[in-house]
């Protein structure tokens, strides 16, 4: 049975520790540079209070100056890398660390960089999250997006893949694909059993990944976990303003309390 989990901040912890869930994701970061400040690295001990329920992190990525795919950024990459697998070793109960795999956002990138870094780490517990086809406002490419591609993409990194399915929408619009059959597929064909949920709609040319509410999009979310919730272990919400209306509704969904 799907589990529900929330992701968790160092600066949410205290207003979402009690919220009715299975588990929690939490964010673990190196310093960082945004809009002329710097942001410290993650303090673990702000988890204290939630740390028997984590069950997986999720690392830096390009926000944070994190992109498995660029050449230039390999000690960074690896700091990154290193700094959430031993968050993972101190919360015993953690079973996966996640990470994006990065984009081509310059010619110094190119997908042979990413599987390059990959080969150095043999530990289970790092993932590779499916992101869209085109990300952020300057369109960013990753180019792996097919079913065929990602199951490659899983073989030669020897990393299990996490399905963000606001992802997969993205780049359903984009490619015209059924969002549904996408994700179908995608979680059958690759084995999925970790996901992110998270809802957008058309607007933005398509490209947008604004983390609505579940329910305010047109993601079909309550069609993907009601069609793979057998397969499905762990269900992250990725929500702004995350609410436990948010929680209800996919707790409902999975429960099979809304169905005629």
């Amino acid at each position: 049975m799907t589990q529900i989990g929330v992701r968790a901040f160092e600066d949410n912890v205290i207003h979402i520790s009690d919220l009715n869930v299975d588990y929690f994701e939490v964010a673990v970061r190196p310093e960082y540079n945004t809009i002329g400040q710097i942001i410290p690295e993650t303090n673990l001990k702000a988890y204290e209070r939630i740390k028997d329920k984590i069950r997986g992190i999720h690392g830096a990525f390009w926000s944070h100056g994190i992109n498995f795919m660029d050449e230039t950024l390999v000690e960074k990459n690896r700091h990154a890398i290193e700094l959430a697998l031993n968050a993972a070793d101190c919360f015993e109960n953690c079973e996966y660390v996640n990470f994006h795999p990065g984009y081509l956002v310059n010619k110094k990138c190119g997908i042979e960089n990413l599987y390059a870094l990959m080969s150095e780490y043999d530990d289970k517990r790092l993932t590779l999250e499916i992101v869209p086809f085109l990300a952020y406002p300057e369109r960013y490419e990753f180019p792996l997006y097919t079913v065929e591609d990602l199951c490659k993409l899983k073989n030669k990194t020897g990393k299990e893949i996490l399905i963000d399915v606001g992802h997969a929408a993205i780049t359903s619009r984009i490619k015209n694909y059924n969002p549904l059959e996408y994700c179908n597929q995608l979680i059958r064909e690759l084995n999925i059993n970790i996901m992110h949920v998270a809802d957008n709609d058309a607007s933005d040319d398509g490209c947008n990944d604004f983390h609505m509410h579940i329910g305010e999009g047109e993601v079909p979310i309550e069609e993907i976990l009601a069609q793979n919730k057998n397969q499905i272990k762990y269900a992250t919400l990725e929500v702004n303003g995350l609410n436990t209306e948010d929680i209800n509704v996919v707790r409902n969904w999975l429960s099979g309390l809304n169905q005629p």
